[in-house]
């Protein structure tokens, strides 16, 4: 019995070693999470700007699909109340949302009475950690601020 333990024990070890992501899986400055690295951009730019820039270093704005995920994101804000770019939008219909990488939108973090086109305002682009709820906004696309890259691991 107790060989058949450290049988499963050392199976159970050398599949969570092969499964968890390397810190050399990702570019120096990237932070692993699931099968994705990520990076916050600390430097303020409009969305598209912010799409470009991930874009350039083969990466998309950050999209999120899970609570786990966007607190991880949350995780990443320095300073944590700094609202950041992810790669939400709805520019081509409006109340339509899409990510900018093409995944599917299917989880949301909205704030209160959020999307709102705050003023009749168009905001297309989506913005997370705002306010101390630190949930999602629509923002207008030309307003500049922090952003988040994903690009999967070893990209």
């Amino acid at each position: 019995m107790a060989v058949i333990m450290r049988a499963l024990i050392l199976l159970f070890l050398v599949f969570s070693v092969e499964s968890a992501p390397a810190e050399e899986d990702c570019p120096y400055g990237w932070t692993p999470f699931g099968v994705k690295c990520y990076k916050f951009v600390s430097v303020s730019v409009d969305w598209v700007t912010a799409e470009k820039n991930c874009q350039s270093v083969d990466a998309n704005l950050a999209s999120v699909r899970s609570t786990i995920e966007h607190n991880f994101l949350l995780s990443l804000i320095v300073p944590p109340t700094t609202s950041a770019w992810v790669g939400g939008h709805d520019g081509e219909i409006d109340g339509q949302w899409l990510w900018s990488d093409g995944s599917q939108f299917d989880f949301t973090g909205w704030c209160s009475g959020e999307p709102n086109n705050y003023q009749g305002n168009p905001e297309n682009c989506l913005l997370i950690n705002f306010n101390n709820n630190h949930c999602w906004n629509d923002g207008q696309c030309s307003s500049a601020m922090s952003y988040i890259c994903a690009k999967p691991l070893g990209a």
